[in-house]
């Protein structure tokens, strides 16, 4: 699936409006469909550097949606529960 992202490619430096391919929902995972979504103070640090993460980075996971799939062993969700996501890092990740 395809869809639009704020991507940071570099710290410091602007977001870019990009399509990017969206993977279906790996195990324990969801696929949401964001309805709203802004760039909060998580993201911000993220930008500048004071918190580490990958890039490319998606960001921008403030907002609401839909969840569209669900992936195997997600027992909590189903398609179309609405949702309010929250930042927390993967595994392995520092600040």
């Amino acid at each position: 699936m395809k869809a639009k992202a704020a991507v940071l490619f570099e710290v410091g430096k602007g977001l870019k409006l990009c399509e990017i391919d969206v993977e279906d929902p790996r195990e324990g995972q969801i696929l949401v469909r964001m309805a709203a979504g802004g760039i909060c103070h998580s993201d911000l640090h993220i930008m500048t550097g004071h918190l580490v993460a990958p890039l490319p980075s998606v960001l921008g996971h403030e907002g609401a949606g839909v969840v569209e799939k669900v992936g195997p062993a997600v027992t909590t969700l189903r398609p179309g529960d609405h949702i309010i996501p929250l930042f927390r890092f993967a595994e392995g990740l520092s600040s």
